[in-house]
């Protein structure tokens, strides 16, 4: 896939499967949540609309508290069996992609997306996997199937595009 910038009006975030259960035993817990956190709050400010799934969650219990917090009940989306996140996703044509293990459900999410012609950012600091082999080799394998490979900080100020934004002082604390 050819590089590209992300509208705002065409994009949504999504954060895969940071359930209680498993998100505790990713590599850098708190790192990630303090990044997933500040992507979802900045994409907010410039109302990109964020979506949470959730892998079965009766055994890996709910999405984190710390999330759930921040995004509004109707966007944690149906729970799901299958490790991609597609067959309950809305209709965007952009997907930014955080979540955990990056390897397994976003990886599979990712893979789908790109099948189905959407364009992929995957946030690499707001992505984890239990063990870094697994971390490393899924970014390299995203990136191999065309998905974009970025930042939260980076995404956020793409989103955001310009300093006249109206929001941007709220976004420019924010990041801080």
């Amino acid at each position: 896939m050819k590089s590209f910038r992300l509208n705002p009006k065409k994009s949504a975030v999504l954060i895969v499967d940071v359930q209680e259960t498993l998100f505790p035993l990713v590599e850098h817990p708190c790192d990630v949540l303090e990044k997933i956190r500040l992507l979802i709050q900045g994409s907010q400010l410039v109302e990109v609309p964020v979506f949470a799934s959730e892998q079965y969650p009766k055994g890996l219990k709910p999405t984190i508290q710390a999330i759930l917090d921040l995004i509004p009940k109707e966007n944690v989306l149906p729970s799901k069996t299958k490790f991609s996140a597609i067959d309950v996703l809305p209709n965007y044509d952009e997907w930014i992609v955080a979540g955990i293990e990056a390897h397994v459900c976003v990886q599979q999410t990712v893979a789908d997306l790109l099948q189905a012609n959407k364009k992929v950012v995957v946030v690499n600091d707001a992505i984890s996997s239990r063990y870094i082999y697994d971390f490393s080799t899924a970014i390299a394998e995203m990136r191999d199937m065309g998905a974009r490979i970025s930042s939260t900080e980076a995404i956020l100020f793409e989103l955001v595009h310009d300093a006249s934004h109206p929001n941007f002082k709220s976004f420019s604390n924010l990041i801080k």
